[in-house]
């Protein structure tokens, strides 16, 4: 194959508009794809795994002719499993060989594009952001891509955005990740190699050690910033209603979202108009492969569009 092949999720389920946009962007591009995502919308799941059950697994081809993609292009095969976003990483990386053509093996996980922003404390419950989470944790380079708005559902420009974010993302990745499954544990080359702070992260990347999150305003002004994770706060997140006499219900949601300022944030990046892009860390701070804060500061360095430089580097 050509180009490397890309595995495709999302939390939005595998009939979401924001994947299929994504999917016809990237096959265009020459990318072969392997499309494993949720049959219904599992937003807001984090990184819930489903235990114990009998999980339908159900191939989707039926889908392919309503994406209107050139029959002389790369492979693509489309299945579905009744479960959280995490269970179709774990699925997709564990049994591959099973459920997809020969010669299809992933080089990159993408999930997305999720419809509405996943930024600041969003990334500690996104179904989107937790899918990327667990194929890094499998191993694999992650990205995880949004439209940062709810105002509308037009993919074009988060596509855009997100096609550029690939492009730098593969130059240099090996077809075959050495890291899936991470055969050697936490041994093998990785941090502390002697590597300068942009290819000690370009490696942390490959390995999965770091991930990236992109979002894209829903008014795009056609720039990239390289981010931290913002403060947005979600106010008045419980509305109670009486059913009965000693009964209620409540439903979460947000009366009120506030952007509290934060120089360099991912939310402030949004709200400018631009195109945020984090690299953030795979695993708490004190695990043995947590990311040095070091290398995270150096993961805020910008190359002249905008884009973190040690993924361009």
């Amino acid at each position: 194959m050509a180009r490397p092949c890309i595995l495709l999720t999302n939390d939005d389920g595998i009939e979401a508009a924001g994947l299929h946009a994504l999917i016809r962007a990237l096959h265009a591009q020459g990318f072969p794809l392997m499309v494993l995502a949720p049959a219904q919308e599992q937003s807001a799941s984090g990184m819930r795994l489903t235990l114990h059950q009998d999980l339908a697994v159900t191939r989707r081809d039926d889908l392919l002719d309503g994406l209107e993609l050139d029959p002389a292009g790369p492979p693509i095969e489309l299945v579905s499993i009744d479960a959280s976003p995490c269970d179709a990483i774990i699925l997709a990386l564990e049994e591959f060989e099973q459920l997809f053509s020969e010669g299809m093996v992933p080089a990159l996980c993408v999930s997305g594009i999720n419809h509405g922003p996943n930024v600041s404390i969003d990334v500690l419950h996104s179904g989107t952001l937790a899918a990327a989470r667990q194929a890094a944790v499998y191993g694999m380079p992650a990205i995880s891509t949004s439209l940062g708005t709810f105002d509308h559902d037009d993919y074009s420009q988060a596509v855009e955005a997100t096609l550029k974010v690939v492009e730098a993302a593969v130059e240099g990745l090996p077809d075959t990740p050495a890291n899936r499954l991470r055969p050697h544990g936490i041994r093998g080359p990785g941090q502390k190699d002697g590597r300068s702070s942009m290819g000690a992260l370009r490696m942390a990347f490959q390995r999965g050690d770091v991930l990236l999150n992109v979002n894209c305003a829903g008014d795009w002004d056609g720039t990239y910033q390289t981010t931290r994770l913002g403060a947005r706060w979600y106010r008045g997140a419980i509305e109670m209603s009486s059913v009965e006499l000693g009964e209620h219900s409540c439903r979460i949601g947000a009366k009120e979202i506030v952007l509290e300022e934060v120089e360099g944030g991912d939310a402030d990046a949004l709200a400018a108009g631009s195109t945020s892009i984090t690299t953030l860390a795979t695993w708490p701070q004190t695990h043995p492969l947590a990311t040095p804060d070091a290398l995270l500061q150096a993961a805020r360095e910008a190359d002249l569009d905008g884009l973190p430089r040690w993924l361009t580097a």
